[in-house]
């Protein structure tokens, strides 16, 4: 498991050496997109530090679902040109922290409990947004290949990720409160966080302001 540990910390460092060299050249979404991968390394130090010094980390786990749905809702509203879906975006932003309030203070309490019910709620939502996405993908193709799109790798990294994220989600509660062996489950989150950051680092390192411009 540390060798795990080593080769995932150490892609969160290649992706946040690659952001701040290339940082100017990126647009918006791919700057709020960097911070966000350094906020969730921070997260996952302090959370692995509360989990061995206080064996809880379940607060942070409920502070990253924040941060992590705010900072995705505020790039997607960003790669939307519909002004409607901008608009629908923040609203939903607003209802949906609200939910998520209620489930760490009622449903799901911060301080015991892992908060699956509002990952679960994200990563339904960023499921249909990247659908939503490469649909106007379809509707406004550019004149370049798309594998130098950096919305194309991100889209990509979100829908994989949501995709797949469900199951490991749903069960993390009940194979905690069952103390049953988790290292399977850990096994395949790994991989899976590995394939995701890795697009996402694709997409950062592509992103190009200028490219962008030319093809806005």
């Amino acid at each position: 498991m540390i060798i795990t540990v080593i080769l995932y910390y150490s892609l969160f460092l290649i992706i946040l050496m690659i952001g701040v060299v290339r940082y100017k050249k990126l647009t918006t979404p791919y700057k709020i997109l960097l911070l966000n991968v350094a906020i969730t390394l921070i997260g996952e130090v302090v959370s692995k530090y509360c989990a061995i010094k206080y064996k809880n980390n379940m607060p942070i786990a409920h502070i990253s679902v924040y941060t992590d749905f705010f900072l995705n809702g505020l790039i997607f509203y960003y790669l939307f040109k519909s002004k409607l879906f901008k608009r629908m975006i923040l609203i939903g932003m607003g209802l949906i922290i609200l939910f998520f309030i209620f489930n760490s203070l009622k449903l799901q309490p911060y301080n015991n409990v892992f908060p699956s019910n509002a990952l679960l709620v994200s990563e339904i939502i960023y499921v249909t947004l990247s659908l939503l996405i490469f649909k106007q993908m379809l509707q406004y193709p550019l004149q370049i290949n798309i594998t130098r799109q950096s919305i194309f790798w991100f889209n990509t990294a979100i829908l994989f990720f949501s995709t797949t994220a469900f199951l490991n989600y749903g069960l993390i509660n009940y194979v905690v409160k069952h103390h049953l062996d988790y290292l399977i489950a850990y096994y395949c989150g790994f991989v899976t966080n590995m394939i995701f950051y890795t697009l996402i680092g694709m997409s950062i390192l592509i992103d190009d302001k200028n490219i962008a411009a030319n093809n806005a």
